[in-house]
């Protein structure tokens, strides 16, 4: 997926060449997109749906009492993931989960309000899968799926590399802004963690490293 980058972006590497030619910097964009593909229900498509379900309007709709799945296959590397989705239903909650040999997690959904999960696969294969049960309706809308450092959406920054500009669909955020985000460090990675529970959908961070 593309990311459009403005003006000061291509300053910024323009500067950090510069930087590099005197003291050694390397500069690089990494991009932190959402890997849920129409995750807005735009289109009917890229969902396998279970009886009852069906896509239309900009979402997704279950009505079926012996309860079926609606889900996404994902190519991800193992690792711990922030699940978001917005749902609303009437009777049983539905619930969702990773699917992956040996690792199933499952959260029930609020209902009317977006609910973030964070869910772990071994990387063999998975799918995020939202499954209704019981006698229940239900409607769904903005399902993503994020990196995350164990406690919510975060960027992670590969070993070496530091944060210097944050772009969230093209713009350039700030600490601080409406739409900024945080910084923290394990001790071997840097993590970019977004205030907003669901980033926007095209995320950039411009790295540096010495």
């Amino acid at each position: 997926m593309g990311v459009v980058i403005s003006k000061p972006a291509i300053n910024i590497r323009e500067q950090l060449t510069e930087l590099k030619a005197q003291q050694g910097y390397e500069e690089r964009q990494f991009h932190f997109d959402n890997l849920v593909t129409n995750g807005t229900f735009d289109t009917d498509t890229d969902w396998t749906k279970g009886t009852g379900w069906t896509i239309s309007g900009g979402v997704a709709s279950f009505s079926n009492p012996t309860g079926t799945e609606l889900y996404q296959s994902l190519s991800l590397p193992a690792g711990v993931y922030a699940v978001t989705v917005t749902a609303s239903y009437t009777g049983t909650a539905p619930a969702v989960y990773f699917n992956s040999p040996g690792i199933t997690n499952t959260v029930s959904l609020n209902n009317g309000t977006p609910t973030t999960a964070i869910l772990v696969h071994n990387g063999s294969y998975s799918r995020v899968t939202v499954l209704g049960t019981g006698a229940s309706t239900v409607t769904l809308d903005n399902i993503s799926v994020y990196t995350s450092d164990g406690t919510d959406v975060a960027f992670t920054m590969p070993k070496g590399w530091k944060p210097l500009h944050v772009y969230d669909d093209g713009v350039l955020q700030r600490e601080g802004s409406a739409e900024d985000y945080e910084v923290t460090f394990d001790g071997f990675h840097y993590y970019v963690k977004p205030t907003v529970a669901n980033p926007g959908a095209r995320n950039t961070v411009i790295g540096i490293r010495a």
